[in-house]
């Protein structure tokens, strides 16, 4: 396999690249111009011009990885894969666990220096009756996808302090976008509008709010991890302010120009083992990327929106994690 980067511009390799999170940070990259390989178990579905190595990180062997990379010679690993919808328990811990302790194997058993950057999840935290959420809070996350995240943070931080990589964690909250899942509360919503449905189903959600992040300010935010000079172990990556979801349910159904045609609204039970269990409603403390990396978001809600209304009606394929 021949290198893809060059001395000035050296590879990205991104996992989990056919996801939501992963296709938007590939296209943050290609924007860029930095060349970008794709690992993944499938080729199919990945973004425009990524290279695909197809490879199964939960299931492979480090060394076979750490071979796998090492051709590219990446500045830049991105671990943007995971397992969080429809997975039983014993998946959640594959693509959530397994699949980083190998990750961090296979980097630092390359030859270069490469620069990890982990994307976790605002959920680790559970609940805390402090106002906001600091990377300072201990971790009390309730839910197992919740629990399997924060295991993956840590594997990813003891490397760290240990100097055995150059890794930070983006933890990140509810985000948005184009390409969003199916599965999730707004692309669910966003497939049943694109129905022209007479009735929209969806669970309780009054009193609910929860900070948004549209997920091209998450990419963002990987390209500010990429060239920071130092790395804190974990940086939040939100809004730092929260949002009532039933007002951004409001939104998109204006967005998706329902008019006199707008469906009734039937209220259903919320589901069960929801990936947000014992998620409290507290913002994320966004001061210590301000300050290290120097971001902020860039969007608002409404231009997450739109972006997702209009990924809703093109074409889609299939979206995995891993």
């Amino acid at each position: 396999m021949a290198s893809v980067g060059s001395a000035d511009r050296p590879t990205a390799v991104v996992l989990g690249a056919g996801g939501f999170v992963g296709r938007n940070v590939c296209a943050a990259l290609r924007a860029t111009g930095r060349p970008v390989a794709a690992v993944a178990r499938r080729p199919a579905g990945l973004p425009d011009g990524c290279r695909p190595v197809p490879f199964d990180v939960a299931r492979g062997d480090p060394a076979d990885l750490a071979a796998a990379l090492a051709p590219l010679r990446p500045g830049l690993v991105v671990n943007a894969a995971g397992a969080v919808w429809n997975v039983t328990d014993d998946e959640l811990t594959a693509g959530n666990v397994t699949l980083v302790e190998r990750l961090v194997r296979a980097v630092e058993a390359l030859a270069d220096p490469v620069r990890l950057v982990h994307i976790g999840t605002a959920y680790e935290y559970g609940v805390h009756p402090d106002d906001t959420l600091a990377e300072t809070l201990p971790a009390r996350p309730v839910g197992r996808y919740a629990q399997t995240k924060l295991a993956a943070t840590r594997i990813v931080t003891r490397a760290a302090a240990e100097g055995r990589v150059s890794a930070t964690v983006l933890r990140i909250p509810v985000a948005l976008g184009p390409f969003i899942p199916a599965e999730s509360l707004l692309g669910g919503l966003a497939r049943q509008l694109a129905a022209h449905p007479t009735e929209l189903r969806l669970p309780p959600l009054d009193g609910v709010r929860r900070d948004l992040i549209d997920v091209r300010d998450v990419a963002d935010a990987v390209l500010c991890a990429a060239r920071a000079p130092r790395l804190p172990p974990v940086v939040n990556i939100g809004s730092g302010r929260l949002v009532p979801l039933a007002d951004t349910v409001d939104a998109l159904i204006r967005i998706a120009g329902t008019g006199a045609n707008a469906p009734a609204i039937v209220r259903g039970p919320a589901p069960a083992g929801r990936r947000d269990a014992g998620a409290g409603d507290r913002p994320l403390d966004i001061g210590l990327a301000r300050r290290e990396f120097g971001w902020a978001p860039a969007r608002t809600v409404t231009d997450a929106l739109h972006a997702l209304w209009g990924s809703t009606r093109v074409p889609q394929t299939s979206q995995h994690h891993t």
